[in-house]
């Protein structure tokens, strides 16, 4: 689920016990105190064990509206995901208006043990541009490449907040957890991460700015099931104190197998 999340279930056989051995299966409470012994970064590493390793490409608009719900920009995507590659690789496509012309690219990378890379190419003659920093807002949006690449879920450094439990802005019993970058982002010093206590998926994130306090918010709205897929229909991000948001619809999602079938 704030970046695309899929959920699957693999069955992988059932087995009887025999008279000679016993299967003794975890109770509700003892589930709950696994659970609790998990530290910070475990927990975050359970929120991407959920990124969908087949290859996705998803249809979209991101919209950005003042606080009255005045349209001031639209610009349709396509996202082409594949978490599960050598690197784990993403590909963007903002279009205009109309969807017709490609007004940037980027191609983000996450090569292990250091921090995702960001190609950015704009206009039709995809011309390279300096690399952005990932508290860049996206073409004027409140999005940044933060939200999009969800490299605060692989920092290493993370802790749970002094408050560490508490409801999402839907109303989902969360653990809370700060998470500090490996090298310093100008505008950011951590990101404040609600992770979904049953679903083990983001359902808020805060940016912290130079002084520790939220500087941008994002949440999910609403969850789709799409093509046999439980996926993020709705996400909304605001800059604080600038009187406008931006949302992140999801229109549509398929295999990149689905998508090449005649």
């Amino acid at each position: 689920m704030t970046k695309p999340v899929c959920i699957a279930l693999l069955v992988i056989g059932l087995c009887l016990p025999s008279l000679a051995e016993e299967t003794v299966q975890p109770s509700a409470t003892q589930q709950e105190e696994i659970e609790e012994q998990l530290t910070a970064v475990q927990t975050l590493r359970a929120c991407t064990r959920l990124l969908p390793t087949e290859k996705l490409i998803l249809t979209g608009e991101i919209c950005m509206r003042k606080a009255r719900g005045i349209v001031l920009e639209r610009f349709p995507y396509k996202l082409m995901l594949d978490w599960g590659a050598t690197p784990p690789c993403a590909e963007i496509l903002l279009l205009n208006k109309s969807g017709d012309a490609i007004l940037q690219r980027a191609v983000l990378t996450r090569p292990s043990e250091t921090v995702s890379q960001i190609a950015i190419f704009n206009g039709p003659e995809q011309k390279r541009v300096q690399d952005p920093n990932y508290s860049s807002r996206i073409m004027g949006t409140d999005i940044t490449w933060l939200d999009l690449s969800l490299d605060f879920l692989w920092w290493p450094d993370a802790r749970f907040d002094n408050v560490p439990r508490g409801d999402s802005r839907n109303g989902r019993d969360c653990d809370i957890l700060i998470t500090t970058p490996p090298q310093p982002i100008p505008g950011c010093t951590g990101v404040r991460v609600w992770v979904d206590r049953k679903l083990r998926c983001i359902m808020q994130a805060e940016q912290l700015g130079p002084q520790g306090a939220p500087v941008r918010k994002f949440w999910v709205q609403r969850v789709k099931k799409m093509n046999d897929r439980w996926m993020i229909k709705d996400m909304e991000v605001e800059t604080l104190n600038s009187g406008h948001r931006t949302q992140l619809l999801v229109d549509d999602v398929a295999s990149a197998s689905e998508v090449a079938k005649p």
